[in-house]
């Protein structure tokens, strides 16, 4: 049960999120890159690590692998230059791998911990809070990216303090957080869209789950996390493109297990470019193998010009959908508890 103390906490936040918004920004685009201050980023250091790697990339990968490689690792969007992968990527669902996003800052601090040994050491939560800022830093601090590190950030320091942690609490503060620091977040698609993903995440993951636990599949586990995003995932892509990819849920599950690696490998050769070109040079072949699956994975199922056609929600049709979905996690969870109820009255007569 979510402390009362925590209650009064997230209904200040949203008394401030709404005295922070702009509501005339529903009718208006807002200038959210020009409002939002990045110049940080911009330092000289960052700048220095952005080109090398940049050149790094592009003198041993070939187009669409440097691209795709830039974006895994770096969040340079280059993919413009590419418009025929581009495209593939958006028809197959898989756009939004090319980009930094919550999950590769999640993906950082796991491993650098993983690394350093245990997660509740001072010294090496210290050292890779440090690690990952850095990184998000270099990476250009979006707003998926942000709300990854003030999500997990919260996360990793109340388990170290021994706190039990509600994700979904965790989440809706450091959402709300953000836009009350930055209240033009609130319109950034990035971010509603990063939001959306993660709260798809913790609300449907266990539920689709217990239906598919007794299948199979090597694969479930990708499965599970696309369905669970898609679900409230779609319907804003719907509702801003006009596009809707049935697809995307199947190459996903099939061709997404390549990300971890490759960030994971693509992170580690560009840290060895900057000492050694050997070192850097045994990641090559790993890289090129992974990133191959994956590109020919897109062009592939793009290729069969099926699960993608032009679908366009109107702002009722939207409404009437997450109205819906609400209703059908109230009705699950008032179902759940009286299951479970009715097996302790069970066990105790």
């Amino acid at each position: 049960m979510l402390n009362i103390k925590y209650y009064w906490f997230l209904i200040l936040l949203i008394l401030l999120t709404f005295y922070r918004l702009d509501l005339s920004c529903f009718s208006k685009e807002c200038p959210l890159e020009e409002a939002t201050d990045k110049s940080f980023i911009n330092l000289p250091i960052f700048i220095y690590i952005r080109e090398h790697c940049t050149n790094y990339i592009d003198k041993y990968f070939p187009s669409p692998y440097s691209e795709l490689l830039l974006g895994m690792t770096v969040g340079l969007d280059r993919l413009s230059n590419v418009p025929n992968f581009k495209t593939a990527l958006k028809q197959t669902g898989t756009i939004h791998v090319v980009v930094v996003s919550g999950f590769n800052i999640s993906l950082v601090f796991n491993c650098i911990v993983s690394l350093l040994g245990s997660k509740y050491k001072l010294k090496n939560l210290f050292i890779a809070q440090f690690v990952t800022i850095i990184y998000a830093l270099i990476s250009g601090f979006e707003p998926p990216v942000l709300r990854a590190l003030v999500m997990g950030s919260i996360i990793s320091w109340g388990k170290y303090y021994g706190r039990g942690v509600d994700t979904l609490l965790v989440l809706v503060t450091s959402g709300l957080l953000m836009i009350v620091i930055q209240p033009l977040y609130f319109f950034s698609l990035s971010f509603i869209l990063s939001f959306m993903a993660t709260l798809g995440l913790i609300l449907f993951s266990s539920l689709i789950v217990s239906l598919f636990k007794k299948v199979p599949f090597v694969l479930i586990d990708d499965f599970v996390a696309g369905l669970s995003a898609q679900l409230l995932v779609w319907p804003i892509i719907s509702y801003f493109f006009g596009t809707v990819s049935l697809i995307s849920l199947v190459v996903n599950t099939l061709i997404l297990w390549t990300v971890p690696f490759t960030t994971i490998f693509g992170t580690i050769y560009l840290m060895a470019s900057f000492v050694s070109d050997f070192v850097a040079s045994l990641f090559l072949i790993p890289l090129y193998v992974l990133m191959n699956v994956f590109v020919e994975g897109v062009y592939f199922f793009n290729s069969l010009h099926v699960g993608y056609f032009l679908f366009k929600l109107t702002g009722y049709q939207l409404l009437a959908y997450y109205i819906f979905m609400t209703l059908f996690l109230i009705i699950i969870n008032i179902r759940i508890f009286a299951t479970k109820s009715n097996t302790v009255l069970n066990h105790d007569n």
